[in-house]
């Protein structure tokens, strides 16, 4: 799941930053993250111990730039194809889009390595990511009257379907992507959403 250079305008920083986090991707199709080292990642990215401190902390801390990459994924790619009929459609649109980046765009190694109790990023504020495209499309639908929040904001009931379809994910990870994430989150998805409506 490399980033990519897609922008054209991007700054040296930028491109050493995104060298760096491509590189210790790469490494990680290719090996266990445990066996990974920070001169392994520097050595791909052919740049210095010094330069990678610039911008990261720790190796784990380069995988976790997955996160802006996420964000940036929904809020630029995503966000646009929400434009079905109803809210109900758009959430799910939006969960189809969720299982296809934890199961295609990153990996399983990379989602088994994200989703563990230490990961500051599943508590990030969400406005302006991923989850931030989720609460509009939430708002829109209560803002309608076609999902009833009871009493609950778009942001809460943002984070109950996150926590639930994580957590389905998780256990798509322990059972090594032995179903169809695919399927298994839209049915998920489908009765969660059975309880917002009025």
């Amino acid at each position: 799941m490399a980033l990519e250079e897609g922008k054209k305008h991007r700054s040296k920083s930028e491109r050493t930053k995104l060298s760096i986090f491509n590189a210790a991707v790469e490494l990680l199709g290719e090996t266990d993250f445990e066996d990974i080292t920070i001169r392994d990642i520097v050595r791909r990215a052919n740049v210095s111990v010094g330069t990678f401190y610039n911008y990261y902390a720790t190796k784990m801390e380069v995988f976790y730039e997955t996160y802006q990459v996420a964000d940036q994924y929904f809020n630029e790619t995503v966000a646009p194809l929400l434009d079905q009929p109803t809210a109900y459609e758009r959430v799910l649109c939006f969960f189809e889009h969720y299982a296809h980046y934890s199961s295609e765009l990153t990996n399983m190694k990379m989602t088994r390595l994200l989703y563990n109790p230490d990961n500051p990023w599943f508590n990030r504020d969400p406005d302006g990511g991923m989850v931030g495209v989720l609460i509009q499309v939430l708002q829109d639908g209560l803002d309608s009257g076609e999902f009833s929040g009871h009493g609950d904001s778009a942001r809460e009931l943002a984070d109950y379907l996150m926590i639930c379809v994580r957590g389905l994910i998780y256990n798509w990870c322990t059972e090594k992507g032995g179903y169809d994430l695919y399927a298994a989150t839209q049915k998920l998805v489908e009765r969660l959403m059975a309880a917002l409506r009025p």
